[in-house]
């Protein structure tokens, strides 16, 4: 005879089961959903890679009559390269996520064979059971009822039995279809891996191409060293007339602000920034390292920070900020709110315009339109300008600085993601 709180159990427990595997699925489809997002993302930063890296292919292959100089060339290149370098760190990073994304794949499928197993097994021993027991059996239990109320009760759970055993068909279809879907699901993941490993390699033999180029350059300039020492005292000059520019403006601030703390009169073409509001500027400015938004979107850096070792003179040479390749005439934007004190043209730079967050400033340089003017109070993402365009003097970059009190700093440091 059936045991009725035993069946009644059972129901249950397979009852939590089924929900849990339900809910494992959902975790799933939702981890391998962020995984294909990722990917996506990585993908569009490739895309945009391609773009400008196609912008200095072309200009590469122009007639040396739209570029006089070799060197100008063996810069373009250098930039190239950056860009290439970046392209290939993004390609890794994708085939690192569909590898993961495989890697998900794999496990769920371990546990959905492990589940329709288990449903099999859990299916085999309903029909043993009816086996032995057989329908005769439900027939006796119906006709030995002793009342009305006991017939309805045994029928009711005879019919919950019959429900049961469909339901258990039902899930081993449904666990069927999940596993088909997961293997249809890792080809796919294989084949995209297997095509992300071949690209992978032939940037390699690309990127590898560009540099021994770039080596055949730098032996070729290197034979006429008085114009590249010409050319690497410019740059210098460059530099200090930025620092110095900077320093003059800085202190012709500072010179006005003391000046209208003491009551003189200061005429300015817009109101003044209060202490309170400068000090709030650069709160705001410290809590943001590493998470500052980039002042062009799509961009790479490929001029870094700091001390550089030149690839033709071998000696060493400090960058005060950093290069950053976008399409041409892109849109640039303040980082954080501040205030125009300043705009210059400046060699090697071309135009350039300062902003203060308080005891921050940033300086945005090469621009080939501006669009604000001395002294204008800024909101954070507020258009500042284009970034250089072909005719500019670093080409289609943005250069972007970060000063801290007296000491410049290093952007990519502050740079929302830059070190990623």
């Amino acid at each position: 005879m059936i045991n009725f709180k035993a069946f009644l159990m059972a129901c249950l427990v397979a009852s939590v089961a089924t929900a849990s595997a339900a809910q494992a699925q959902t975790s799933y489809e939702r981890m391998r959903s962020e995984i294909l997002e990722r990917q996506q993302s990585t993908r569009s930063q490739i895309e945009t890679l391609d773009e400008q890296i196609a912008t200095y292919t072309r200009r590469l292959s122009q007639t040396t009559e739209e570029y006089d100089e070799e060197y100008q060339q063996f810069e373009e290149l250098n930039r190239l390269i950056s860009l290439q370098r970046e392209r290939l760190r993004q390609m890794n990073r994708q085939q690192r996520q569909i590898q993961e994304e495989i890697t998900l794949i794999q496990n769920n499928q371990a546990e959905l064979r492990q589940r329709l197993t288990a449903l099999m097994n859990e299916y085999k021993e309903s029909l043993t059971y009816l086996y032995k027991h057989g329908r005769t059996t439900e027939l006796v239990l119906l006709l030995t009822s002793t009342s009305i109320n006991q017939l309805m009760v045994r029928t009711f759970y005879l019919a919950k039995f019959n429900d049961y055993l469909q339901g258990q068909l039902n899930e081993i279809e449904e666990a069927r279809l999940q596993l088909e879907q997961s293997k249809q699901d890792l080809e796919a993941s294989s084949e995209r891996n297997e095509i992300a490993l071949q690209e992978i390699q032939n940037e390699t033999d690309e990127l590898q191409g560009q540099q021994d180029r770039q080596q055949q350059m730098v032996e070729s300039l290197k034979k006429d060293i008085a114009s590249l020492e010409s050319q690497k005292k410019n740059r210098e000059e460059q530099r200090k007339n930025l620092e110095d520019a900077m320093e003059n403006l800085i202190r012709e601030e500072e010179r006005l602000r003391r000046a209208e703390a003491s009551g003189e009169v200061v005429v300015r073409r817009e109101s003044s920034v209060s202490e309170s509001e400068l000090n709030s500027y650069e709160a705001e400015f410290r809590e943001q390292r590493g998470e500052l938004p980039w002042p062009v979107n799509n961009g790479t850096i490929t001029e870094k920070f700091g001390e550089r070792i030149h690839p033709v003179f071998g000696t060493r040479t400090r960058n005060l900020g950093v290069d950053i390749a976008v399409p041409a005439r892109s849109t640039v934007r303040v980082v954080n709110d501040g205030y125009v004190y300043g705009i210059q043209p400046l060699q090697g730079y071309g135009e350039v315009v300062f902003v203060s967050h308080g005891d921050y400033k940033t300086a945005y340089g090469n621009l080939s339109e501006i669009n604000v003017r001395r002294n204008q109070v800024l909101r954070k993402g507020d258009v500042i300008g284009l970034s250089g365009d072909e005719n500019s003097i670093r080409g289609t970059v943005l250069f972007f600085l970060i000063r801290d009190g007296s000491q410049m700093v290093d952007p990519e440091l502050w740079l929302e993601g830059a070190r990623l």
